[in-house]
């Protein structure tokens, strides 16, 4: 598996994790949710650079 797949798949699994604690807090600003959303973020914004690179 190359480095773009490994991403997507992490990207999938913070993406879930995000919308399991999304229906949990039901609260869209919870510590929670933000903090996984700014790792989605940082590994979407690794994902492009990487993509952009071949």
């Amino acid at each position: 598996m190359n480095e773009p797949q490994n991403i997507q798949i992490k990207i999938k699994i913070l993406r879930d994790k995000m919308h399991e604690l999304i229906d949990e807090k039901e609260n869209l600003l919870a510590a929670e949710v933000i903090h996984i959303s700014q790792m989605l973020d940082k590994v979407l914004n690794y994902y492009y650079q990487v993509k952009n690179q071949n």
